[in-house]
């Protein structure tokens, strides 16, 4: 098997916040002509030991500001190991300790030698707050995201979140929620929730058949009992991990679907694969990997109980947050980076200039001095013995450099 080895390099502004979609199974059709914004359900503002997520652009942990906790609730990460954790270079976290005194620096509480290879002083940073050091704990408002990741007054909030959000982004001192405003054209508006999309999804399906029988979605049949394939992609990388659930579609129709009515999926076996195609024949190649899996049994406890979560697979830039980044490294090294990639998934055009940064204006589809690779991280899961009829699938992704938990959510029919 060949593989590019191209680097996978993160060409966006370090503000920009994580964007991610599942793309196996399909995603209710009424979603994919949404551009660049069909990456964005997810639910802005969540930090461990929140009692809800705010919405605000808060304490995302990064150099670039953006340090205000999102509640004065503590919660201790349950995570234990380094090797749980995506952000580990030694040169994100040499700018997370010499960022600005008036920001970052005032949250690290004494934590003067922070290093990735010290788990403790790791977890006495903002990072401690964010979602994925203590997995499936952080709250949501939707179990299927929201579409920019709140319901905000002004197509501008959007950008970096209410308030004084955008200004604070603009001097330096604050992070984004999303990359630009929402295009005035959105077939589905910024704000909605994703079970109302599935909703109308299977409203649409009804008045279509015009009375003849219809199905509620065009994934393929799964059997009880069996494995199957799923896969997620990025559009930006900030780490975490994430888990695959199933809720019956009872709940969705009855208007009570939330985090309680699901059960988690276990994964199958201790291989994924990163699938891309080459930029040369246009051919698919893969890469197996090993995944770092988290459970109950090697942390201070995940949400479901009994569950398990798996890490994201491809490594993020090691030196994204740095003035001059240039991508050269990896955060972590896995199968993936061992054969050339990581960041991404935009790839800068010439791997030996530093990556442009664009106008946080912009939308990712009028640059032009990236290309993109497109990939999807393939996982097996187990469907459940027993289960019988139609299931809302969900995938969340609870992000590590982010006060942001990404979900989204599709339907499967389960067949005994």
């Amino acid at each position: 098997m060949k593989f590019s080895t191209a680097t996978l390099l993160l060409a966006y502004a370090s503000t920009t916040n994580a964007h991610g979609t599942i793309t196996q199974p399909k995603v209710p059709k009424i979603t994919t002509d949404l551009g660049g914004w069909r990456y964005m359900w997810f639910n802005q503002g969540s930090q461990i030991g929140c009692p809800v997520a705010t919405g605000q652009n808060c304490g995302n942990g990064s150099p670039n500001g953006g340090n205000t906790p999102c509640c004065e609730e503590q919660f201790e990460p349950t995570l234990k190991d380094v090797e749980q954790l995506t952000y580990m270079s030694d040169k994100w976290w040499s700018a997370v300790q010499t960022a600005d005194n008036s920001s970052t620096q005032s949250m690290l509480r004494g934590a003067a030698k922070v290093s990735p290879k010290d788990f403790a002083s790791v977890t006495n940073t903002p990072l401690k707050r964010n979602p994925w050091l203590a997995p499936g704990h952080a709250p949501v408002v939707n179990s299927c995201g929201i579409l920019g990741g709140w319901q905000y007054n002004s197509a501008q909030d959007y950008i970096a979140g209410p308030g004084d959000g955008y200004e604070n982004l603009m001097n330096g001192t604050g992070g984004a929620v999303n990359s630009y405003m929402p295009p005035a054209n959105l077939t589905i508006p910024a704000g909605t929730h994703g079970d109302v999309v599935l909703l109308e999804e299977i409203n649409h399906r009804m008045q279509e058949a015009q009375g003849e029988q219809y199905t509620t979605n065009d994934n393929p049949r799964w059997k009880a009992g069996s494995v199957q394939n799923v896969s997620y992609s990025l559009s930006a990388n900030h780490g975490g991990g994430f888990q695959w659930r199933v809720c019956p579609i009872e709940f969705l129709l009855n208007d009570t679907l939330d985090e309680g009515c699901f059960t988690a999926l276990d994964f199958v076996g201790d291989e994924s694969w990163f699938v891309y195609k080459n930029d040369n024949d246009n051919e698919t190649q893969i890469i197996p990997f090993t995944p770092v899996r988290v459970s109950d049994a090697n942390t201070n406890g995940v949400l479901p109980k009994g569950s398990t979560w798996t890490q994201i697979g491809l490594p993020a830039c090691g030196d994204f947050a740095t003035p001059d980044s240039n991508c050269d490294g990896p955060m972590f090294e896995n199968e993936i980076s061992k054969a050339g990639f990581w960041g991404g998934p935009e790839i800068n055009s010439n791997s030996s200039t530093s990556p442009a940064l664009f106008d946080i204006m912009e939308p990712l589809s009028a640059r032009t001095d990236v290309h993109y690779t497109p990939f999807e991280i393939v996982d097996t899961i187990q469907v459940p013995k027993g289960m019988e009829g139609d299931y809302v699938l969900s995938w969340r992704w609870d992000s590590e450099q982010s006060p942001q938990v990404w979900t989204q959510c599709t339907i499967v029919t389960i067949e005994a």
